[in-house]
């Protein structure tokens, strides 16, 4: 009779980890939730994703460890992981995590800044050249349309009066 006790015992020890170890697979999508900001949407969605993967999860568990029958004691067991991991671990894990990973995503983007800062400069630089050089072009533009305007508007006169000498002399004869 103890080694049905036994058993029985490390099947609960089990239902206390995989509890504990759903609430720490569920505190790094709340850290990378904290990295990186989800919509709502998206955050249902990954809910309803984990939640899913965790039933899966509980029912290999019971189905491996205790032949598939539920046992009230295995859910008590993974409820009491999970509210002793989140009362004694949990904040501290996700703070402490999310602020490793911001401090660590700050270096890098100043590392970032530092090693493409004479990028940035060239590219600068270039993009005033090129605004010189459009207003250059611009003004030039310019002054060549209106110099233009004003050789159309003469060529146009010039041809009316051309045309009107053809038309005069034409209707003479």
């Amino acid at each position: 009779m103890t080694e049905i006790i036994n058993l029985e015992v490390q099947f609960f020890l089990t239902s206390i980890l995989y509890g504990i170890l759903l609430l720490i697979v569920y505190d790094s999508i709340r850290i990378i939730r904290r990295v990186v900001p989800h919509k709502a949407f998206f955050v249902a969605l990954e809910d309803i994703l984990f939640w899913i993967a965790a039933s899966i999860v509980i029912f290999m568990m019971i189905y491996e460890r205790n032949n598939g029958t539920i046992r009230g004691f295995a859910i008590l067991g993974m409820l009491l992981g999970m509210v002793i991991y989140n009362q004694l671990l949990s904040r501290f894990i996700v703070k402490g995590i999310t602020r490793i990973i911001k401090a660590i995503l700050k270096a890098v983007w100043k590392v970032l800044s530092i090693v493409f800062m004479p990028l940035l400069f060239l590219l600068k630089k270039i993009k005033q050249f090129l605004g010189f050089t459009t207003r250059k072009v611009g003004k030039v533009n310019s002054k060549l349309g209106n110099k233009l305007k004003k050789v159309k508007k003469r060529s146009a006169k010039q041809l009316k009066n051309t045309a009107k000498t053809v038309k005069i002399s034409v209707t003479k004869k």
